[in-house]
C-alpha cells in the first residue's frame, strides 16, 4: 500500500502543469464568482426609460424621485420600447399619461403604464420596488395619511406571458451548464486518450488524413451532445413544464449551434494541454469561466459592468439570448438569427483554432 502510495503521488507530482492548475483553477473561479456577486461598487444602477406624456408637476416630482434611486433615461415612447422589446436593454419602461398630475392633485386614482420584459424577472422585480418607493415618497410628501393613488397597468413587449416562473429562467441554463461539462471534457479528454492509447498515431497514417480523422470523432461528440441538449430541454418541458417557444425548428437550430461551438473549444482543450491528467483542470477552468460570464448562474445584471462588458466575448451569452428569446419571450426562428450566426461564426473560428494547436502538439504531419 504505501508503495502504491509513494508511486500514485510520484506521477502527480511529475506533472508539474496539471497540479499548478489544480491549485489556480479554484482560486480564479472562486475570485471571479466573489467578484460578480460582492463587487457593488463597479454594478451600474439599474436602468428605466421614462416616457413623460403628462408634462405635469405630479410626473416630474416622480421622475426626481426615481432618480435618486436608478438611472432615469427620459424619451419618447417609440424609444423606450426599442430599448426594452427590441434591444432587452432595459426590463421595463415607465409611461406617465395625460392627465396624470391633474387626476392625482384631485385625490383620483391615476394609473401609469409599466411595458415590461418578463424576460428579466430579477431587474423586473427591482423596479416595482422602485415603483413602491416612488408611491411612498410621494405620499409621505403629499399627505402621510392619503391613501393609495398610484394604479401600474402593466403590459408584456416581449411575449404572452406576464411572469415567467422561476424552471423557466433557471432550468434551461442548467441543462447548458451540463452539456459544456460532458462535451468539453469528453472531447479533449477522449482525444489524449487516442494518444494515449497508442491509436492516434496509427489514425494520423491513415490514407483519410489527419483533417477528416478529427472532425469524423468531433461529430461523433456532436451527435452526443446534441441528443444529451434535446433531451434536457424535453425532459424540462414535460416534467418541470418550461416553454420551449413556438417553433420546433428554431430549437433544434439553437441547440446544434450550441453544441457545434462546444465540440470546437473541447478541441481548443485538447490542444492546449499536454497530457490527458492537464485537460481536467484546463476543461473546468473554460466550463467555470464561460458559465459564469455567459450568465448560466445568475442574471446579468447581478453582475458588475466590467464583466458585462466581457460577455459578447463568449459564445455562452449568445447561447442564453438565443434561449431566453425561445423560452422566456416565445419568439421563433426570426428571433434567434443574430445569436445563431454569432454561434456558428465563433465555432467556425474556434474549429480552425483547435485544429491548428492540436495539429502541432500531436501531429507530425
Amino acid at each position: 500500500m504505501v508503495a502504491v502510495f509513494w508511486k500514485d503521488l510520484r506521477l502527480i507530482l511529475r506533472d508539474r502543469v496539471a497540479l499548478a492548475g489544480s491549485l489556480v483553477v479554484p482560486v480564479l473561479v472562486i475570485s471571479l464568482i466573489a467578484g460578480a456577486l460582492l463587487d457593488t461598487a463597479d454594478r451600474t444602477r439599474l436602468l428605466l426609460p421614462v416616457v413623460d406624456e403628462d408634462q405635469g408637476p405630479v410626473a416630474g416630482a416622480f421622475v426626481k424621485l426615481l432618480s435618486a434611486h436608478g438611472e432615469l433615461l427620459v424619451v419618447g415612447r417609440d424609444e423606450a420600447e426599442r430599448l426594452v422589446r427590441d434591444d432587452n436593454d432595459a426590463a421595463a419602461a415607465l409611461v406617465f399619461p395625460r392627465g396624470l398630475s391633474r387626476r392625482y392633485l384631485r385625490g383620483e386614482p391615476a394609473e401609469i403604464e409599466l411595458l415590461t420584459d418578463p424576460a428579466q424577472a430579477y431587474a423586473l422585480q427591482a423596479i416595482r420596488v422602485l415603483l413602491l418607493l416612488m408611491d411612498r415618497e410621494a405620499q409621505a410628501l403629499a399627505d402621510p395619511l392619503s391613501e393609495d393613488l398610484i394604479v401600474v397597468e402593466k403590459t408584456s413587449l416581449t411575449g404572452a406571458r406576464e411572469e415567467v416562473d422561476s424552471f423557466d429562467e433557471n432550468v434551461p441554463a442548467f441543462s447548458l451548464l451540463f452539456v459544456l461539462i460532458v462535451v468539453i471534457f469528453g472531447t479533449s479528454m477522449a482525444l489524449h486518450d487516442e494518444r494515449d492509447w497508442g491509436t492516434l498515431p496509427r489514425l494520423l497514417v491513415a490514407p483519410a488524413g489527419f483533417t477528416w480523422m478529427i472532425l469524423g470523432k468531433l461529430g461523433a461528440r456532436f451527435v452526443l451532445g446534441l441528443v444529451q441538449m434535446l433531451a434536457l430541454l424535453v425532459w424540462a418541458h414535460f416534467f418541470f413544464g418550461v416553454a420551449l417557444g413556438p417553433s420546433p425548428g428554431a430549437l433544434l437550430l439553437l441547440s446544434a449551434a450550441m453544441v457545434f461551438t462546444t465540440v470546437a473549444v473541447g478541441l481548443v482543450v485538447a490542444g492546449v494541454a499536454a497530457t490527458r491528467e492537464q485537460t481536467q483542470p484546463v476543461s473546468l477552468a473554460v466550463v467555470m469561466l464561460i458559465s459564469l460570464l455567459g450568465g448560466l448562474w445568475f442574471p446579468p445584471e447581478f453582475v458588475p459592468e466590467w464583466m458585462r462588458n466581457l460577455q459578447p466575448l463568449v459564445y455562452t451569452s449568445w447561447a442564453m439570448r438565443g434561449l431566453n428569446d425561445l423560452v422566456l419571450r416565445d419568439r421563433g426562428l426570426e428571433a434567434i438569427g443574430g445569436a445563431v450566426s454569432a454561434l456558428f461564426g465563433y465555432g467556425l473560428l474556434t474549429l480552425v483554432v483547435g485544429m491548428r494547436m492540436f495539429r502541432a502538439r500531436h501531429s507530425a504531419r
